[in-house]
């Protein structure tokens, strides 16, 4: 889904409000994601985009290898900058910490889509578990090393303190 400069212009108070469903490539999807956006003008040649997305993934536990649906929940706040940031802007913009916009080089459309899949990508984590207390499975876990030994420390283990004697 894709959303124009132009729509925005002609809309009321420059605002457009988008609920939507889209299975954005790249993601295995168990159903499609839900998206809420509001895209808003904010002047100063700034267009923003607050909302939130919604998706049930298709995954695989890292600890027991077991297919589980992953609940992803992304909060969406991004600001686009209408002309290239290397031009001038013909009005005054005053930027502020923590302020970054998205160059839009002079295209005249946002694609939410691709918003939603990059919003969805970020908040998964790089280690995705079924549940919280997972173990891990037998099977897989005795082809795992948990200790590292080195024999030439066992020398060590022979030491006596003072405190032992």
């Amino acid at each position: 889904m894709k959303v124009t400069i132009e729509e925005l212009e002609q809309s009321k108070d420059d605002l457009l409000e988008f609920d939507f469903e889209d299975t954005p490539e790249g993601i295995d999807f168990a159903e499609p994601a839900k998206a809420h956006f509001v895209v808003k003008r904010l002047g100063g040649g700034f267009i923003n985009v607050k909302g939130y997305v919604d998706a049930k993934i298709n995954a695989v536990c890292d600890n027991c290898l077991k297919n589980f649906v992953y609940e992803a929940h992304a909060d969406v706040d991004e600001t686009y900058a209408e002309r290239t940031l290397y031009e001038e802007y013909k009005e005054e913009t005053e930027i502020k910490d923590n302020f970054f916009a998205i160059d839009l080089n002079g295209a005249g459309e946002i694609d939410l889509t691709d918003l939603m899949y990059q919003s969805l990508i970020l908040s998964v984590p790089n280690k995705l578990v079924c549940d919280i207390n997972c173990i891990g499975d037998e099977e897989i876990n005795k082809y795992i090393k948990t200790e590292l030994q080195d024999p030439r420390l066992e020398v060590f283990k022979t030491i006596k303190t003072e405190k032992e004697n």
